[in-house]
C-alpha cells in the first residue's frame, strides 16, 4: 500500500498542484478539476470561505467515493447529532452545511458514487472514543476502498526581489498606466499618490462604459502598486512558482502581498466597487500582518494574500 501511495503522489505532479491551488484561490473554476484534483481541493479548501463549490461537486458522478467521504467529515456531520430533530437544525446557522451533509449521505449510501480510487478513514481522521456519532449512518463510519491519498503540499513557491529585466517591465507598465489615465484625464501628472489613486478609480469607471480595444487596462494595477510602494514603502516582489511567477508588492516583513493581476481585474468587471481601490490603499497604512487590520474583507476576495509562510530569497 505504501508503494501505491507513493506512486499516486508522484503521478500528482506540479501542474496538478497548481491547478488545485488556482481553484482554491478562485483563479480557476473548480469545475475543471479532475477527480484526483478534487480530492486535494476538498482537503485544501478554506471552509470559512463558504460551501458554494460543494453544491456542484457532490452531484458529479465522477466524484470518487473516498473524496465524498472526506468532504462529508470535513463538514463535521457529528455536530448535528446533538439536535433532537430537523426542525431544531433549521434554526441553526449551519443549516446549509447540514443540507449538503444529508445529500452526500443519500448519494453515498445509494451507490451514486462508483469510483473507489482514494481511501478515506473517518476513524483515523475525525473519530475517537468521545465522538457522538449516533446520527451518522453506519456506512459513513467505515473506511472507503482505494489508495490513501493524503493532503499534498501545493504551495511550492517563494518570494524574491525583481531582477533588472522585471524592473524595466514594471516601469514600462506604470508608464502605460499613466497614458491610459491621460486619455480621459489629459491633465493628469503622477506626482502625488493620493491623487493617483483617485485618478485610477476615475479611469476604471470611464473604461467600464467603453470598449477597451487595445487598451491594456490591467496595467493600472501597476500604478496602484507603485502608490503602495511610495506611500507605504511596500517593496516590489516576485512571487515565484516553479512554472511561472507573479509581480506584486509586499510589506517590510514579507507577510502580506498584493499581486498585479487582482485589483483592476476585480473592479473593471464589476466584481467589486471601484472604491475598493482606495479603501485597500488607505486601510493598509501601517499594517504589517492581518491582525493589524481593523477589518479584513480583502483576503477573502483575493486582493490581499498572506505570504508569511513563504521563503524570501535575496
Amino acid at each position: 500500500m505504501d508503494r501505491l501511495q507513493s506512486k499516486m503522489e508522484q503521478l500528482f505532479n506540479k501542474k496538478n498542484k497548481t491547478r488545485v491551488l488556482k481553484a482554491v484561490n478562485g483563479e480557476m473554476s473548480y469545475q475543471k478539476l479532475t477527480a484526483p484534483e478534487l480530492h486535494q481541493f476538498v482537503q485544501h479548501w478554506n471552509y470559512d470561505d463558504g460551501l458554494e463549490p460543494f453544491e456542484w461537486i457532490i452531484r458529479q458522478k465522477y466524484l470518487d467515493k473516498g473524496t465524498a467521504l472526506c468532504l462529508y467529515w470535513m463538514l463535521q456531520p457529528d455536530y448535528f447529532c446533538k439536535f433532537k430533530n430537523e426542525e431544531e437544525i433549521k434554526g441553526d446557522i449551519n443549516y446549509q452545511t447540514y443540507q449538503i451533509i444529508k445529500e452526500i449521505e443519500e448519494k453515498y449510501t445509494s451507490g451514486f458514487y462508483q469510483e473507489e480510487n482514494f481511501s478515506f478513514d473517518p476513524k483515523k481522521e475525525f473519530l475517537d472514543e468521545n465522538s457522538n456519532a449516533k446520527c451518522i449512518p453506519a456506512e459513513m463510519l467505515i473506511q472507503s476502498p482505494g489508495i490513501i491519498f493524503e493532503r499534498q503540499d501545493i504551495e511550492f513557491a517563494f518570494l524574491r526581489k525583481p531582477n533588472e529585466k522585471e524592473l524595466k517591465t514594471i516601469n514600462s507598465k506604470i508608464a502605460d498606466a499613466i497614458k491610459i489615465i491621460q486619455i480621459s484625464n489629459p491633465d493628469f501628472v503622477y506626482d502625488q499618490t493620493d491623487v493617483a489613486i483617485q485618478a485610477i478609480i476615475q479611469s476604471v469607471e470611464y473604461w467600464k462604459e467603453k470598449g477597451l480595444g487595445k487598451i491594456k487596462i490591467k496595467n493600472l494595477s501597476y500604478l496602484w502598486m507603485d502608490c503602495m510602494h511610495k506611500k507605504h514603502h511596500w517593496d516590489w516582489i516576485i512571487w515565484d512558482w516553479e512554472i511561472g511567477n507573479n509581480i506584486g508588492v509586499t510589506n517590510s516583513t514579507k507577510e502580506l502581498t498584493c499581486l498585479a493581476d487582482t485589483i483592476i481585474n476585480h473592479t473593471i468587471d464589476g466584481f467589486q466597487q471601484s472604491s475598493i481601490i482606495s479603501d485597500l490603499y488607505i486601510d493598509l497604512t501601517g499594517v504589517n500582518n492581518f491582525y493589524d487590520l481593523k477589518k479584513d474583507p480583502y483576503s477573502g476576495i483575493g486582493l490581499l494574500f498572506s505570504t508569511d509562510h513563504l521563503k524570501f530569497k535575496e
